[in-house]
């Protein structure tokens, strides 16, 4: 699929490895001005040097998408320099603490909704304000199979994900008259380096082998894991005139492990 995003400005929210790493190179691939941050400096750094060397435009913000007011300095430093924001993908978040909700601390709870939740608030809420003065914008923001279908011990995590998908349908609603799109992905388990470390505390957490952590994951018909490939071509395509008339849909990237 030929996608392109020519003059067109990109900001993304996790991006220092993984899926986030992967998709702001590939932004800017297609011709996008691509904004984007994490809270580690050296691997942001790494990537901007990247993209620069490839011929493209990039701008690393170290952020702590927990706090509101980094989110405003990572989208306002975009809107300076490049005048407009088109697009904005809330890809950053936390596995959270894995434990029973008699011992999971209010501190706890409230860490994986400042990081999963409230960011995805914050940065909308910046960023909204120069979608509605374009009268254009698309905004994707990543949840998990997890805030659809509950699982044991993962109270924090499933019900920042679960509010992710009300909050994209409420900003679609309100957003829609502008031009704006919203819409959430829902990934299943996917390979990589983050992928891991969920299959490493989800073992712990139930004292089981990691390859029985990781059968449970890779539940759908086809026994086969999600890549960070597969997520970073549905955004692009949400994100591009091709997807011009969805919002506000939940998509499943999980190879049918959830089918609702």
């Amino acid at each position: 699929m030929d996608l392109r995003f020519d003059e067109k400005v990109a900001v993304e929210t996790g991006a220092s490895r993984g899926v986030g790493r992967m998709l702001a190179g590939q932004f800017a691939q297609r011709g996008a001005k691509v904004a984007f941050c994490a809270r580690r400096e050296e691997p942001l750094r790494s990537l901007e040097s990247e993209i620069r060397g490839s011929g493209h435009d990039a701008m690393a913000v170290v952020a702590d998408v927990s706090r509101h007011e980094d989110c405003g300095r990572l989208i306002e430093s975009a809107a300076q320099r490049w005048g407009r924001i088109d697009i904005l993908v809330n890809n950053a978040g936390i596995s959270g603490a894995q434990k029973p909700i008699r011992d999971l601390a209010l501190q706890e709870f409230d860490e994986a909704m400042k990081a999963n939740l409230y960011s995805v608030y914050s940065c909308i809420h910046f960023a909204s304000k120069y979608m509605i003065g374009q009268k254009s914008g698309a905004i994707v923001n990543i949840s998990s199979g997890i805030g659809k279908m509950p699982v044991a011990l993962r109270t924090a995590y499933g019900t920042s994900k679960m509010a992710i998908v009300g909050l994209t349908r409420v900003v679609a609603v309100e957003l829609g008259p502008h031009k704006v799109r919203c819409n959430v992905i829902s990934p299943g388990w996917i390979q990589g380096e983050r992928g891991e470390e969920v299959v490493a505390n989800m073992a712990r957490a139930r004292n089981i082998p990691p390859e029985r952590a990781r059968e449970i994951l890779i539940s759908g018909p086809f026994k086969e894991a999600v890549t960070g490939q597969d997520i970073c071509d549905m955004v692009l395509f949400l994100c591009s005139d091709r997807g011009r008339h969805v919002t506000g849909q939940d998509i499943n990237v999980n190879s049918g492990s959830i089918m609702f």
